[in-house]
């Protein structure tokens, strides 16, 4: 079919040239889908970081207060621990307090070494502090 003109003076366009073919519009859904498919990945990974941050952060807060309450109980004691926070259900907590003895110094000096752990145990926060009995 050719082209002819109509009363108006505009070209008619052919009916073989209306429209989409199915092979563009094949392509358009497949660049689409990848482009939903990227945006979607990243989307999840985002959530995941965004989770081990509240996690961490919530570890960490809880450790501040598991040594502070070492902090008031004085000079500790050696000893080896293990409890679950209450007010943080699914975060765990190990404490090791190990004796350190400068005899040059004449000092004593204790490792208290805290890990909390949480998502089962595959994920923790570790913090070590020394505190003496120099008053």
């Amino acid at each position: 079919m050719t082209d002819t003109l109509s009363l108006s003076g505009s070209k008619q366009t052919s009916k073989a040239t209306l429209g989409f073919t199915l092979l563009e519009v094949l392509v358009a859904v497949a660049i689409l889908g990848s482009a939903l498919a990227v945006l979607l990945s990243a989307v999840n990974r985002n959530l995941i970081i965004a989770s081990d941050s509240k996690n961490l952060a919530i570890a960490g807060m809880l450790a501040q207060k598991k040594l502070s309450e070492i902090e008031l109980e004085g000079f500790p004691e050696p000893r080896r621990e293990q409890g679950e926070f209450e007010e943080a259900p699914g975060f765990r907590w190990q404490l090791s307090v190990i004796p350190i003895n400068i005899r040059q110094l004449g000092i004593e000096i204790r490792a208290i070494h805290l890990v909390v752990m949480w998502d089962e145990g595959k994920k923790d926060f570790e913090i070590t502090m020394a505190m003496s009995d120099i008053r």
